[in-house]
């Protein structure tokens, strides 16, 4: 008969030990799946996590006659690890056409002018992004001659979004900027008549830094937020920086919602990685114990076979497909049921560590289901192999003897 069949009829015969195999398999499988599962989307989230809470170096000049320029720029964006820069930039215009807020009669230049303030993303970085100012109507400037205005120089001067209006340069030079949003601080009435026009909230308008380099007298950027694609390069770049720009800039790390974010989640990885080798490990020496208690009862079956002239390689192959077959039968309903235990084991260690907030998605893939079937192959391959070494060994003449004795 061959061994294949040998291997069915025996499972078929001896249905309390297959089903006591199939449920260690069973518990050691999922427990395995369950770990895994969340061990990849642990690495996954952390992932999400760098992009998320955008880590970043922020350099600021701390001279006004050194202006960070567009050369520093494209060399900073050159390191490596530097996802974006978004670049802030400052200069005061005229107006032409149009008033300015104004609470007091001075005859200053700076009485007479307003301020623009440039970023290239104006909700990553400044005052919209921390909350100090909000936009109330429109959107956020895309074209390079695009501007958000307060709304009270809007009702002021009665413009309304994709109104023109025109700036002129210490040059002399006009330039057309397009209004696309307005917005309000809600501090406008706290200011003292003493402020001059340029200072005042209602005379500030944002923009674009290309904006902001027309009308400048000197070109250059007082501030540059660099965002890096992995937060643990941080100290890296932010070294990288001050070696390029020396002592013209006081630079900033800003990564404090990552780290405090990042912990937890280390912690749960740890739990976890502590988890999968003591499952491993446990499932396969109980699995090993399993099985040598098994072969000890079927010394006298191998030693028919052997003394009938059956190869050992093929009894080993039987012993091994029976115990295949039941891995795989496990492997099945453990995949089924896995994502349930990972889910619930999800919740109990996350809950646990007060990291809920953080976005694992647990669910089953293709890579995890390979990496359960290599490791629990491996551990019944090894279990078998122990159980059945010192059977194979022996003369099979003396355990008969035995068996008759």
């Amino acid at each position: 008969m061959e061994f294949y069949k040998r291997a069915i009829r025996y499972l078929a015969r001896k249905r309390s030990k297959t089903a006591i195999l199939f449920l260690v398999l069973f518990v050691a499988e999922t427990m395995i799946l369950c770990t895994v599962t969340i061990l990849r989307a642990s690495e996954e989230a952390k992932s999400s996590l760098q992009e998320k809470t955008k880590s970043k170096v922020i350099a600021e000049i701390s001279d006004k006659d050194h202006l960070i320029t567009t050369e520093d720029i494209n060399a900073i964006f050159n390191f490596d690890g530097v996802k974006d820069i978004n670049k802030m930039a400052k200069s005061q215009c005229c107006p032409v056409g149009f008033r300015l807020y104004t609470g007091n009669q001075d005859s200053t230049k700076e009485n007479s002018q307003a301020q623009v303030v440039s970023y290239d993303s104006l909700s990553a970085d400044g005052p919209f992004a921390e909350g100090q100012i909000r936009l109330i109507k429109g959107d956020f400037p895309e074209d390079k001659n695009e501007i958000v205005v307060n709304q009270n120089l809007a009702e002021m001067n009665q413009w309304e979004l994709g109104d023109t209006v025109l700036l002129k340069n210490d040059a002399g030079e006009k330039i057309n900027a397009v209004i696309s949003g307005l917005y309000l601080s809600g501090t406008e009435s706290k200011q003292t008549k003493s402020t001059l026009a340029v200072y005042r909230i209602e005379n500030t308008i944002y923009g674009m830094p290309e904006l902001a380099l027309k009308l400048q007298r000197q070109k250059g950027f007082e501030s540059a937020s660099v965002y890096v694609k992995n937060p643990e390069q941080l100290t890296s770049i932010e070294q990288q920086i001050s070696r390029k720009l020396g002592k013209k800039v006081e630079l900033t790390k800003s990564d404090v919602l990552y780290r405090q974010m990042e912990q937890p989640l280390k912690q749960v990885v740890r739990v976890v990685k502590l988890m999968l080798i003591l499952t491993i490990g446990t499932a396969a020496i109980v699995i090993t114990l399993l099985l040598c208690m098994w072969m000890r009862a079927r010394k006298k079956e191998t030693a028919v076979y052997i003394s009938l002239g059956e190869n050992k390689g093929t009894i080993f192959l039987q012993i091994l497909l029976e115990g295949l077959l039941v891995f795989f039968m496990a492997t099945v309903i453990s995949v089924l049921s896995g994502n349930y235990m990972a889910e619930a084991l999800k919740k109990l260690l996350f809950t646990e560590n007060q990291i809920s907030s953080v976005p694992l998605e647990i669910g089953i893939r293709v890579a995890d289901i390979g990496w359960l079937a290599v490791a629990g192959a491996g551990i019944l391959l090894i279990a078998v192999g122990i159980s059945l070494i010192p059977i194979l060994l022996a003369n099979p003449k003396d355990t008969l003897s035995e068996m008759e004795g």
